[in-house]
């Protein structure tokens, strides 16, 4: 009886943590969304006859989101970038520094997040928000880092290495608009490091 009752008890002792295990892993599958809000002021939309040569045509955007420190991988030399592996979409943070008071970004519907085995493209969706293939000022942020939320399709969890890729567009004085690639980089290394349980999120 008590050899029966040790077997049953060891059993029961690998179903539990055998259930523990797999509940961790799935915490682990995904990630919550990053946090992110609207800029609490547009000072000025873009107007109708945009140029990329002409920055008075560009829109204002005034007290946008911003965190205390950049979290995340530095790529292309001026930004941190982290990948969120959601369920629904695959979202990136890109957090800058912001060097002026008055200081414009772009970013391209051409962006790409590629499966280094397949070289199947996940394209940009939308960066919440802010308008894409339009360059557009923060204002009056210097020296913050300024963080933008880009939305991409859901990454399949068997997609292990990835690129980015920012395709090239129009250039004016101060911005080249130059193509832009980042190979064979792990989906783990660019998940965030402090990970939040995974469960409802209640807006």
């Amino acid at each position: 009886m008590k050899v029966n009752g040790v077997q049953s008890l060891l059993g029961m002792l690998v179903a539990v943590l055998g259930l523990s295990s797999c509940a961790a892993s799935r915490q682990r599958a995904y990630d919550v969304r990053p946090e992110n809000r609207a800029a609490l002021y547009q000072e000025r939309k873009a107007s109708p006859h945009y140029r990329m040569d002409n920055e008075h045509t560009f829109p204002v955007y005034r007290e946008p989101y911003t965190v205390d420190s950049p979290e995340g991988r530095g790529l292309f030399s001026k930004a941190y970038y982290e990948l969120y592996r959601a369920e629904e979409a695959t979202y990136v943070t890109a957090t800058y520094k912001c060097p002026e008071s008055m200081y414009f970004y772009h970013f391209n519907s051409g962006c790409a997040i590629i499966d280094n085995k397949t070289g199947d493209r996940y394209m940009l969706r939308e960066v919440e928000y802010y308008p894409v293939d339009t360059c557009f000022w923060i204002k009056g942020s210097k020296d913050k880092f300024v963080r933008f939320v880009l939305v991409f399709p859901p990454l399949p969890k068997k997609v292990k290495t990835v690129d980015f890729f920012i395709p090239s567009s129009a250039s004016r004085f101060n911005f080249d608009g130059s193509e832009k690639h980042m190979s064979g980089l792990r989906v783990e290394d660019l998940r965030p490091k402090h990970r939040i349980p995974q469960g409802e999120v209640i807006r």
